[in-house]
């Protein structure tokens, strides 16, 4: 069962401080507990990264009624989660720990060098056969046959598929279609190039 969504890229995996602190429910407001948390001593671009003017969904709700417009998400790597869940001192603390190291388990015997070669099949066969289908991108996609991968952290990764699923939906009224990827459970998000190349030509500039 999936407690908290667990983003992975390249080998990284990531998950948003937002998602954790609605599992874990402290009693301080989002914005005040992140900054305490962070404060234990973890470092921007090494243990989280900060994305600015996301829309957020409220998580105050008896103090305000509106969602979180232009926030802040902090990406947490899992052990910068990991921590943040042991200091938290509660149940619902160490039972999302106690998640994250079976996420790690399971990861490390997904990428076990026995296994990559099988793993590099599966997502050349998928790619292929998407090729067949021009108008059925997915950002990953989009970035490898642009020589783009290495210019985008796996957070601005995350972000520009959001943004593309936004406008996605606003030029479609409905979500885009999923396709199924080996190292991603939900599978991948597709879109038509146009779109992710409006959209990252726009995030480029920011």
């Amino acid at each position: 069962m999936e407690l908290i969504k667990i983003n992975t890229q390249n080998g990284n995996s990531t998950t948003n401080a937002t998602d954790l602190y609605k599992f874990l429910e402290p009693k301080t407001v989002f914005a005040n507990w992140i900054k305490r948390m962070l404060a234990y001593g973890f470092t921007e671009g090494a243990d989280y990264t900060i994305l600015h003017n996301v829309c957020l969904p409220n998580l105050n709700k008896q103090k305000d009624k509106r969602g979180g417009h232009n926030a802040v998400e902090y990406v947490l790597t899992l052990d910068c989660a990991k921590a943040i869940a042991m200091v938290q001192r509660t149940a619902k603390g160490k039972e999302v720990r106690k998640y994250f190291l079976e996420v790690e388990r399971k990861f490390k015997a997904i990428t076990a060098p026995q296994n990559i070669l099988e793993l590099q099949n599966r997502v050349s066969h998928l790619e292929t056969k998407q090729i067949d289908y021009p108008n059925d991108w997915t950002i990953d996609r989009f970035l490898n046959v642009n020589k783009l991968q290495s210019t985008l952290t796996p957070a601005h990764r995350q972000q520009l598929g959001k943004l593309c699923t936004k406008e996605y939906k606003a030029q479609y009224a409905n979500a885009p279609k999923r396709v199924p990827h080996p190292t991603y459970p939900n599978g991948q998000n597709v879109y038509p190039y146009s779109i992710i190349n409006e959209v990252f030509t726009q995030f480029k500039a920011v």
